[in-house]
């Protein structure tokens, strides 16, 4: 059961189901009065957990994918994770990436987002690479807690920067950094709590410790050889995989997990990898998988920062 938490103008607080809060999240959509809080610790976890040392910008990309930040909820905190989503028909990158991540549900149904939609988005890019980004004030409809407000804000950063550098729009060199307006001014409250007279930059201690690049949620992909991919921290008990099958789930909201197939351990940062970067391949038959990552917390013997992706190989 999440443990975010949701009040009514009564605020009286109340558990949901993550399924019920990210659908809600997602869709952008909550009841009037609604108000969006991070969940409440239960143990000293995430604060004894190192973040990545650093988030390389994203590659540049010939191909139609558009990379999109999201919030989940890991270890009773909150983390940015990544997707790469097809965005059709869109002129500017950054435009494109950012009205997607404001109006769209994720792929991966454990993550979520509590922006609302954007009429319009407006987008200019200086020779500083400051971004400046134009959006409706309805996008700040959600009522946040400083922690969410805070997420949601690098959400947008993280998303806009890596749009820019994913189409080669940015100067080598040189820190890429957002200016938001709201409405053409930069004289707004976001979400009632996170002034805007200022440029942001990407805050590594906010993104995810460990992320799974490839394979994506629901990614079909031929039997054989598999790659995977994706980015750890330097956890004090090691970092480590497993493929599992994936059970039959019709709500198709979770991955089930069935019977183990392999488990290593990760080693990232290898020759020819950035210092946070793993990447592994495996001989896998046709059939419906799980493959997760997590790190282990070696003070307190803890499995942290899992993450899980449910994929389908074809003959």
């Amino acid at each position: 059961m999440s443990r975010f938490r949701r009040t009514t103008k009564t605020r009286v607080a109340v558990l949901v189901l993550i399924s019920l809060f990210g659908t809600l999240a997602a869709c952008g959509v909550g009841a009037e009065g609604e108000q969006f809080s991070m969940p409440e610790a239960q143990a000293n976890i995430s604060s004894s957990l190192a973040p990545l040392s650093t988030i390389e910008m994203e590659s540049l990309s010939t191909n139609r994918l558009a990379p999109v930040y999201w919030l989940a909820e890991s270890d009773d905190t909150v983390r940015l994770y990544r997707e790469f989503v097809n965005i059709a028909g869109t002129g500017d990158p950054i435009a494109g990436a950012v009205s997607h991540m404001l109006s769209s549900k994720p792929i991966d149904p454990a993550y979520f987002n509590l922006w609302r939609s954007s009429p319009s988005v407006g987008v200019s890019v200086n020779s500083e690479n400051v971004i400046t980004l134009d959006i409706d004030k309805k996008a700040f409809g959600a009522t946040l807690d400083a922690g969410l407000a805070e997420r949601s804000i690098a959400q947008l950063v993280y998303t806009a920067t890596a749009a820019a550098s994913n189409s080669g729009i940015l100067t080598d060199g040189l820190e890429p950094s957002v200016r938001i307006l709201v409405e053409g001014s930069s004289d707004f409250l976001a979400f009632g709590q996170i002034s805007l007279d200022q440029n942001f930059t990407r805050d590594v201690k906010l993104a995810a410790p460990l992320w799974i690049i490839d394979p994506q949620w629901g990614s079909k992909r031929a039997a054989g050889q598999v790659t995977f991919h994706g980015l750890s921290a330097d956890f004090s008990g090691g970092e480590y995989w497993e493929i599992r099958r994936h059970e039959p789930n019709s709500e198709k909201k979770a991955a089930k997990l069935g019977e183990l197939v392999a488990t290593g351990k990760l080693h990232p940062g290898t020759p020819g990898l950035d210092t946070n970067e793993f990447t592994f391949s495996y001989q896998l038959e046709p059939g419906e998988y799980v493959f997760s990552a997590w790190g282990v917390d070696a003070a307190q013997g803890l499995e942290v920062a899992r993450e899980s992706k449910v994929f389908t190989l074809t003959k």
